[in-house]
């Protein structure tokens, strides 16, 4: 092999490297990866994706835990399955099934495969519906009865003097409790 050649064949195979990363993203993007491995007990995969996805753009991750850290959608569909009376599923998952559809019918794909500000005209479209102020108030419920919930919002379980008016450093972390 020649100087030329090799000089070639080495320009060829460092843009090729360079390349792979973005080749590797482009196919990763292409095939359906789900968020989390958890299998869901009574909601359909479809159905918890899409929770799974409402839930964080409902509270997201910031410097604080967000849904997903949480374990709101897991927890929801443990609720679904053990604990919510036939008119609760009922009421629930046909609200999600008619979110869903709207959203497919209008885009062409789920909910959960479009981008994040087309997922966030969407939940603006349905914050004066039953079905989210049902949800919201679910995933709330479910993130500040969690550990994570609990932890970032500094909570003190024992119970203890009472007192009505404290101040409070703007640094400090909301309060839910006593001192």
């Amino acid at each position: 092999m020649n100087r030329r050649q090799a000089l070639k064949s080495s320009a060829t195979a460092l843009v090729s490297l360079g390349a792979l990363p973005g080749l590797s993203a482009l196919l990763k993007s292409c095939g359906v990866e789900r968020l989390t491995d958890y299998q869901p007990v009574y909601l359909s995969t479809d159905q918890f994706d899409t929770i799974w996805q409402l839930a964080n753009l409902i509270l997201p991750q910031t410097d604080t835990p967000g849904a997903s850290e949480a374990g709101v959608a897991p927890y929801i569909d443990l609720l679904f399955e053990s604990f919510f009376k036939d008119d609760e599923k009922q009421r629930l998952e046909s609200g999600l099934n008619a979110f869903m559809r709207d959203c497919e019918d209008q885009e062409n794909k789920p909910f959960v495969k479009i981008n994040t500000q087309q997922q966030m005209k969407h939940l603006e479209e349905i914050q004066s519906t039953e079905f989210f102020s049902s949800f919201k108030q679910l995933v709330l419920w479910a993130f500040f009865t969690s550990e994570v919930g609990t932890k970032s919002m500094n909570y003190r379980p024992v119970p203890g003097q009472h007192q009505g008016c404290i101040t409070i450093d703007e640094n400090e972390k909301n309060l839910v409790g006593n001192r």
